[in-house]
């Protein structure tokens, strides 16, 4: 570039002071004018834009550097280490609390993610609501046992299973649920004085685990787990809805 610009310079003075002569109509002597010229100078480019990081790669670099400033607050203890890594966790800091003010902004711009809504979460209505859960089991059990009844293997030496015949019996005569139980030890409890002994029921439907309560259909002689173990008469009735609604998610 520097040379054209030479060139050139020296080609307007020469032209200057030879105005009066008369102009040479043989261009050969200019040969060098045709000649591409070198360029000392370096082309510039434009730099390239700096690679937009997504919000999961900002969060993460900002993680570690906030560990990062932790770290080196802890082993090189200094005023000026500990307001980095304060200066960082005042930023998470604030940064959760626009999220708590955005998500209550959100539940009024779109009621419908309000978990509020279908259940409460203050204790004022607890009552209420194991109230209306009480009514769907009570509900589901009364569907239920219009053509089910309500089997019950038990081990008659073992007191954990005579406990839990105590709660199926009370269970059973509050919901009108009609009742076998049965022996698999051939020990008969005394809360259950009719129980039968078990002469292949329990193999034939695959128990193995006991004490069990199973719901059976004597139509069709379908069956299905109710629950195995002790269990409350409370989580019994949530077992039935349960049951009763194919597992459907309540909360």
């Amino acid at each position: 570039m520097r040379r054209a610009l030479c060139l050139l310079t020296l080609l307007v003075t020469a032209t200057a002071a030879h105005a009066d002569q008369p102009v040479l109509s043989d261009s050969v002597g200019w040969h060098w004018y045709n000649e591409p010229l070198d360029d000392d100078e370096p082309e510039l480019t434009a730099p390239k834009p700096a690679p937009v990081m997504t919000p999961s790669e900002q969060k993460a670099q900002l993680q570690q550097a906030t560990k990062a400033a932790l770290d080196t607050a802890i082993l090189y203890p200094t005023p000026q280490n500990f307001k980095r890594y304060m200066t960082l966790q005042n930023f998470w800091t604030g940064k959760a609390g626009e999220f708590s003010q955005s998500a209550k902004q959100a539940m009024l711009m779109y009621p419908e993610l309000d978990y509020n809504l279908k259940f409460s979460h203050y204790n004022g209505t607890v009552p209420a609501q194991l109230q209306a859960d009480q009514a769907k089991a009570k509900d589901a059990i009364a569907r239920l046992t219009t053509d089910h009844g309500l089997f019950f293997f038990y081990r008659g030496k073992e007191p954990r299973d005579n406990l839990l015949a105590s709660v199926v019996k009370d269970f059973c005569a509050a919901n009108g649920i009609s009742l076998m139980a049965i022996s698999v030890d051939w020990a008969i409890s005394p809360t259950l004085p009719q129980s039968r002994t078990d002469t292949g029921q329990a193999q034939r439907m695959g128990i193995r685990y006991f004490p069990a309560l199973f719901l059976v259909n004597p139509r069709d002689e379908s069956y299905q787990p109710v629950a195995y173990g002790f269990i409350t008469p409370d989580d019994l009735s949530k077992q039935f809805l349960n049951v009763a609604t194919g597992f459907k998610p309540n909360f």
